[in-house]
């Protein structure tokens, strides 16, 4: 993940899903879960909370290993 990545995913940990930021952090998680595994870029339906979450499991993986210039 790039440093600006990794700030604004640790944000969206702390702060969550809220009614005024739904649909850009619904965006944001998408177009990440989208480069990081190869494809394009789409939104889940709201009313599968099972791949969201699997979504942000996975970019959880991502997100513990650094922004790649960690030493």
């Amino acid at each position: 993940m790039t440093e600006d990545e990794h700030k604004k995913f640790a944000e969206i940990k702390e702060i969550g899903f809220t009614k005024g930021n739904q649909d850009d952090v619904s965006k944001f998680i998408a177009s990440l879960h989208a480069k990081y595994f190869n494809h394009t870029f789409y939104l889940p339906c709201s009313c599968s909370p099972k791949t969201w979450q699997e979504w942000i499991d996975q970019l959880n993986v991502i997100h513990r290993n650094g922004t790649g210039s960690d030493s």
